[in-house]
């Protein structure tokens, strides 16, 4: 407990560049999905509602055509419907294969 500050303020600092590169990939790329600010914690919120789809047809967007396990707003109350909650803290490396996967699935969604 005394000794871990560096590597504690690297971690945080790491998962601040994950939660920035994901809300600005999101935004500038991904029409019809908007990244919500975080607040306080490695759990980036997806506005999804312009897409117009339920919450299967959302949920089978991210599982089956994006490949990505998040957690879906509903499981929140009715406020959440149409939101998805992605975790961020993992490799960049990963995180952009996730993100493509996102971008792409929802290109194919729109044509």
């Amino acid at each position: 407990y005394e000794q871990g500050h560096a590597w504690v303020d690297g971690l945080v600092q790491f998962l601040k560049d994950n939660i920035d590169y994901t809300i600005n990939y999101i935004n500038d790329n991904i029409d019809g999905i908007k990244a919500l600010e975080v607040e306080g914690t490695y759990l980036v919120w997806m506005d999804c509602r312009e897409l117009g789809l339920d919450k299967e047809e959302l949920n089978s967007l991210f599982i089956n055509k994006a490949g990505l396990a998040c957690d879906g707003g509903y499981w929140f109350g009715k406020a959440g419907e149409g939101f998805m909650r992605m975790n961020i803290a993992c490799p960049r490396s990963m995180l952009e294969k996730a993100l493509s996967n996102l971008k792409n699935a929802v290109e194919q969604l729109n044509k």
